[in-house]
């Protein structure tokens, strides 16, 4: 399963797969579609019939564990993780072939070339145009050489012309030297790939080969084929690939945008000239609306391996870790195996200081389930204080999209230590039944009932 096409049709066989064969318009509609089913927790879509385009349109791919799951080949959501840190420990090199699939159709020269053919939604009633949501920008470190990979939005101008707003690295580590040399920046953008190439694109890891992180994620070199206009390559089964150059010295208004964060947003951002577009015959364009949970788990499962492994090797004793979905990926909820009292300021600091995207983060006990929103409250509610148990760090550099951010592009960071003292640890002890009796009814609720029962 190499490619989005392989990808839909295991949807299909799976029963996770909705054919929408109503004509839908770009503008609004197909984002609405989107939002609904996701708050549904319905499946993945695939447009048929797109307003004035015959391309087709594909969303809401691994809006469910489930599904991110299949993505992976695993049989259940529970061996994601697992299997993610298997796999992220691997090396995989990708390799170089002379064509593939995306060179199916080939657009070269300033009067052929126009973006505007291509069916991008616009997604909210403010936004300053369509937008590509779920672009995979590929260039190489003018300096060192490094390849590397973003998810980037991107704001379609005009037939030839997009503005990238460029707020994490490496990319914009990638523009920033190109531009000290009064150079622009060879950029492939790739549309309509398999998710595990997505989800390794917001991977955390500014120093190394995503492509290669993506290879072995999915258990096999990833083919790339090189750009016709550009010196940047991207995968050879994308049904999509848009090259262009991100300009020097060049800043456009670019936006509104209603972002992850449920507000709009809009700012000074870099330039692409785009110089060509290869696409398969009849391609599928993917579409990731903004707010809906499957921009939280294509960052999440990931995230919270990388944090996880990130914390281990720091020697806390982690025993587990979750990203909030409706956080926008901001906070997250730790549990360990606390050792002696200063363990989860420490952690605190560590987290919080060092990951950028985490702005408010609780440390809990290993009784806690760091996945049950009730549970985590719960914990806070009875085990912290807040004149004893609060971390607080000003004046560090905020996400450009959070709308609370203070002047200068600074917010401050919250930690929550809702553990347990140590010399008080009997006074706290959770009031249970043994687990075999919770089993026990479990099982025969659910058969009596035809639901699961949540056990603690």
């Amino acid at each position: 399963m190499k490619d989005l096409r392989q990808f839909l049709d295991m949807l299909k066989k799976n029963g996770e797969l909705l054919s929408i064969t109503d004509e839908v318009d770009p503008r609004f509609e197909i984002s609405e579609f989107l939002r609904q089913v996701d708050k549904a927790g319905g499946p993945a879509l695939l447009f048929e019939k797109v307003k004035g385009n015959s391309a087709r349109i594909a969303g809401n791919l691994v809006g469910t564990r489930r599904r991110l799951a299949l993505a992976f080949g695993a049989q259940s959501d529970l061996e994601l993780l697992e299997m993610y840190q298997k796999r992220r420990a691997r090396r995989m090199t990708p390799r170089t072939v002379r064509s593939g699939p995306v060179k199916e159709v080939v657009i070269k020269g300033e009067k052929k070339v126009d973006l505007n053919a291509l069916p991008i939604p616009t997604y909210h009633e403010g936004d300053g145009g369509p937008y590509v949501t779920c672009g995979i920008l590929a260039a190489k470190d003018p300096v060192s050489g490094l390849r590397s990979m973003g998810l980037h939005r991107l704001h379609i101008k005009g037939p030839r012309r997009v503005g990238v707003h460029l707020s994490n690295p490496p990319i914009s580590r990638f523009a920033a030297e190109a531009e000290e040399k009064k150079k622009p920046l060879d950029v492939a953008i790739s549309l309509g790939v398999h998710p595990i190439i997505l989800l390794a694109s917001i991977v955390s890891s500014p120093t190394e080969d995503k492509v290669a992180i993506a290879s072995s994620l999915m258990g096999s070199p990833i083919s790339l084929v090189k750009g016709e206009t550009v010196n940047a390559e991207a995968p050879a089964d994308a049904e999509v690939v848009i090259e262009g150059r991100i300009l020097p010295n060049v800043r456009e208004k670019e936006g509104p945008f209603g972002e992850t964060s449920g507000y709009y947003f809009s700012d000074e951002s870099h330039v692409i000239e785009v110089t060509a577009i290869t696409h398969r015959e009849s391609p599928i364009i993917q579409a990731l609306h903004p707010t809906v949970h499957e921009v939280s788990l294509l960052g999440g499962p990931a995230g919270e391996a990388e944090m996880t492994r990130m914390l281990k090797e720091r020697g806390f004793a982690v025993t587990a870790l979750a990203i909030t979905p409706s956080s926008n990926r901001t906070h997250v909820a730790i549990s360990i195996q606390k050792k002696h009292e200063s363990e989860p300021r420490q952690l605190l600091h560590f987290i919080l200081s060092g990951v950028p995207y985490i702005k408010h983060a609780v440390v809990v006990d290993d009784d806690v389930n760091v996945n049950d929103a009730e549970d985590i409250e719960w914990a806070v509610a009875t085990r912290f204080q807040g004149d004893l148990d609060l971390v607080v760090i000003p004046d560090m550099r905020a996400r450009s999209i959070d709308p609370s951010k203070k002047q200068g592009n600074f917010m401050t960071k919250v930690g929550l230590d809702a553990t347990v003292p140590l010399p008080l640890r009997e006074r706290f002890k959770r009031i249970t039944v043994p687990l075999e009796v919770t089993e026990k009814v479990a099982g025969i609720v659910s058969r009596l009932w035809g639901k699961g029962v949540k056990s603690q």
